[in-house]
């Protein structure tokens, strides 16, 4: 059964079975996940850390696996979401490069946790789930290869492709280094913003 089916289901066997807790402590699992690595942690720490008896936890995940991949999936629809928002208002390939450059590192003050989740424990998805979790990253490396297409010197190849999906791991990671730097926050924001826009001129030799 799809991830997003676990997520909706609100009968199972015939009883109802009530979500809330798990609901309202999903983010837990999300930090056990990123605090931990995913290969530390158990069913049954996850059933503890969502406040569910160890015997029930299958009622509400199918897997941890699947759990993983349920929290990678969320940001990258969102960060299809909001690359959508953004192609709909800026058709010059400059703004719009810009503005989901802000909206990624903007997207950290609320999924911090699935950025590292995404960037570090990714592999340990398998079979369907792994190539559904690339097919959606491979999804947002196109809306940021179409403005910078049209910005660079010549067609992007498979060098050029390459760049792009480094760069993404580098604004999925940098917040996060940032943090670490203890620099001012509107400093730190201005040091990435140049790293990125540095890295992508250097790699494609943008116009």
């Amino acid at each position: 059964m799809p991830a997003h089916a676990y997520r909706e289901a609100t009968v199972m066997l015939g009883v109802t079975v009530h979500r809330s807790r798990y609901l309202e402590n999903r983010h837990l699992a999300l930090a056990l996940f990123a605090e931990q690595g995913y290969g530390q942690v158990s069913m049954r720490d996850l059933a503890m850390q969502l406040g569910i008896k160890a015997g029930s936890i299958y009622h509400h995940v199918e897997s941890k696996e699947a759990l993983l991949f349920e929290f990678i999936e969320e940001l990258y629809e969102q960060l299809l979401h909001n690359a959508a928002l953004i192609a709909r208002h800026n058709a010059e390939p400059t703004q719009r490069l810009a503005a989901l450059i802000d909206a990624h590192l903007d997207l950290h003050g609320d999924m911090g946790l699935h950025f590292r989740l995404a960037e570090q424990e990714a592999r340990c998805l398998s079979g369907e789930r792994l190539e559904q979790a690339l097919a959606l990253r491979q999804a947002y490396e196109d809306t940021l290869l179409e403005p910078l297409q049209k910005l660079a010197s010549e067609p992007l190849d498979a060098g050029g492709k390459a760049a792009v999906a480094s760069v993404v791991s580098l604004l999925n990671q940098l917040p996060r280094w940032m943090d670490a730097s203890k620099l001012p926050a509107e400093q730190g924001r201005e040091l990435m913003t140049r790293m990125i826009r540095g890295t992508l001129r250097g790699a494609l030799r943008l116009r």
